[in-house]
C-alpha cells in the first residue's frame, strides 16, 4: 500500500508541474495516469492538472472493466462524484504504467500540418514514435492507438494529429524525461508578437463590454497578417472549437461590433489586435493564450490540415459541452 501511495504522489507531483506549464497544458486539457495492481488512476474530466497537489483530481478505474467496456462499446460506470477523463480508454489500452497526454503548443503546431509525418520523422528520428491521424477523443481514439500499439509494440510516443502528444513510461521520471526530450526536438521559435494598435482598441472598448487585454501574444491574432490568415481559414484542433467557438469573430471597425456574439470570449480587430469579453472565464483565457502560442509557431508557408465541418460538429457535441462546463466549474472553485 505504501508503494502505491508513493507512486500516486509521484504522479500528482508530475501532474502539477506540467499542468503549470502553459506551453504544455491549458486549463483542464491534458491528462495523466498510473496503473497499479489492476487499477488505473486517471485524471478526472474537467480537472486542472495544475491543481494536482492541492485537491483531489484522480479517479480509480478497474483496468479489466475498462477494457471490457471498450470491447463492447459501453460507457464506463460512474462510481464516484468525479467522472473519468474522456481519454480513460486510451490510457487503459497502453501497456506502460505511466501515461502522460499534453496539449503541447509545439507539438500541435506540427500536428496541424498536412506534411506532419515527414516533418516529424526528421525531428523524432531514433525515438519509438507513431503518428495517429486525427480521431475523435474517447473510444475512437483509444481504438486507433490500440491498433497502432499492437502493430508496433514498444512505442512510447504518439503524436496525435490536430490534437497533441502522448508519452509513456514505466515510472514518472522516465515519462517526464521522454516528454521533455520530445519537447526539445519539436521546439519552434515563435514569430515575434506583433505590435497592437491600442488607440483603436481602446476606442472600441469604451463603447462596449469588450476589454483590452494586457497580453502582447494575444494581439498577434489580430495584428499579425500571417496569424490572422491562419485563424481565418478554420479550426486547428478540438479545444479551439470547444472554448473559443468554431470561428473567431472579427470586425474591421466599431460599426460591426453590434453584430458580434456577446458570449464570445474574444473578438479580432483586423490589423489592430484583439479584445476579450469582460466575462471571459479562466478556462477560456488559458485556452486563448495557448491558441495564440500555437498559431505563432506555424510557419508562414506551412500546409495546414484544418478540422472538417463534420469533425468540428462532433467535437461540439454533448461530450465537448460537458468538458467545457467541468473545466470552468473547476476554475471557479480553485
Amino acid at each position: 500500500m505504501k508503494g502505491t501511495a508513493t507512486a500516486i504522489d509521484s504522479l500528482l507531483d508530475l501532474s502539477a508541474r506540467i499542468g503549470r506549464n502553459p506551453l504544455l497544458v491549458q486549463a483542464s486539457s491534458g491528462n495523466t495516469s498510473l496503473k497499479v495492481d489492476g487499477t488505473l488512476w486517471i485524471k478526472a474530466s474537467g480537472k486542472w492538472l495544475a491543481y494536482a497537489d492541492r485537491e483531489e483530481i484522480l479517479v480509480p478505474v478497474d483496468v479489466s472493466e475498462c477494457l471490457e467496456c471498450l470491447r463492447n462499446s459501453r460507457a464506463l460506470p460512474a462510481r464516484t462524484n468525479l467522472r473519468p477523463s474522456i481519454e480513460t480508454f486510451m490510457h487503459a489500452i497502453l501497456p506502460q504504467r505511466v501515461v502522460v497526454h499534453v496539449h503541447s503548443v509545439n507539438t500541435i503546431a506540427w500536428a496541424v500540418r498536412s506534411d506532419a509525418t515527414s516533418q516529424l520523422s526528421e525531428r523524432l528520428n531514433g525515438l519509438r514514435w507513431q503518428w495517429i491521424p486525427y480521431t475523435l477523443s474517447g473510444m475512437p481514439l483509444a481504438r486507433e492507438i490500440q491498433s497502432a500499439s499492437s502493430n508496433q509494440p514498444g512505442t512510447d510516443i504518439f503524436i496525435l494529429g490536430n490534437h497533441g502528444l502522448v508519452v509513456c513510461g514505466e515510472d514518472c521520471d522516465s515519462a517526464e524525461s521522454l516528454l521533455f526530450e520530445v519537447e526539445r526536438r519539436l521546439a519552434i521559435r515563435p514569430r515575434a508578437a506583433a505590435d497592437a494598435k491600442p488607440g483603436v482598441l481602446e476606442q472600441v472598448a469604451r463603447q462596449s463590454h469588450w476589454r483590452l487585454p494586457n497580453a502582447d501574444v494575444l494581439h498577434t491574432l489580430g495584428a499579425d497578417v500571417i496569424s490572422r490568415r491562419i485563424v481565418d481559414r478554420g479550426v486547428l484542433y478540438p479545444c479551439q472549437a470547444i472554448f473559443l467557438g468554431a470561428a473567431l469573430p472579427q470586425f474591421a471597425s466599431s460599426k460591426g461590433l453590434s453584430e458580434i456574439d456577446g458570449a464570445s470570449p474574444v473578438v479580432v480587430v483586423a490589423g489592430s489586435g484583439v479584445l476579450t469579453n469582460e466575462n471571459i472565464t479562466a478556462a477560456e483565457w488559458a485556452m486563448l493564450n495557448g491558441f495564440a502560442e500555437v498559431v505563432r509557431r506555424i510557419e508562414t508557408s506551412a500546409p495546414i490540415r484544418y478540422l472538417t465541418d463534420q469533425e468540428v460538429n462532433s467535437v461540439l457535441g454533448a461530450d465537448g459541452h460537458h468538458y467545457r462546463m467541468s473545466a470552468e466549474n473547476q476554475a471557479r472553485r480553485a
